[in-house]
């Protein structure tokens, strides 16, 4: 199982890769369109600052799924680095996971419904009537289903490093 979840989370890395890379290149391109429209044309776009919004958050989101299976997040390792304990250390990172895992099952469990209600809801953007808000909101339940995946892999990581006695 663990290898088919880490074949599936390559894949799902090497994606959300070229995702981020959309997504930021997308926002160059949208900035630097509303800098030459504003200051060059006197004409601002009405739509390109809110679309870059919207990508910079596709690119916050996705990219914290993949820092989930880089173990990159912040993290408080004051109590771990004070026992200097590897076991101790696997055992602290596996509890901060299960909360993280907690937390995204939270966000999925309500951000779903809610991102599916204001589908419904046809609530527009501001400056696009063509784009349902809602399809922005469910960028996060989204992600967080991504990061649950990538977490899980830690996860397992970390609990057969305890049943070895080493680190991951």
């Amino acid at each position: 199982m663990y290898d088919r979840l880490k074949a599936f989370n390559n894949k799902l890395t090497a994606a959300l890769n070229w995702l981020m890379v959309f997504f930021i290149s997308g926002m160059v391109v949208f900035v630097c369109m509303q800098v030459f429209w504003r200051y060059i044309l006197r004409s601002p776009l009405s739509w390109s600052e809110e679309l870059s919004k919207y990508f910079f958050s596709g690119v916050t989101l996705f990219g914290a799924a993949v820092l989930f299976r880089e173990n990159k997040h912040i993290n408080m390792t004051l109590i771990a680095d004070y026992f200097k304990s590897p076991r101790l250390t696997n055992i602290l990172n596996l509890l901060s996971q299960i909360v993280c895992l907690a937390f995204l099952a939270v966000v999925i469990w309500y951000g779903t419904p809610m991102a599916k209600m204001i589908i419904d809801f046809d609530v527009l953007s501001p400056s696009m009537p063509w784009l349902k808000m809602g399809y922005i909101f469910m960028l996060l339940p989204a992600a967080s289903l991504l990061s649950v995946s990538m977490l899980v892999e830690v996860l397992i990581a970390t609990m057969r490093a305890l049943k070895n006695g080493g680190t991951h």
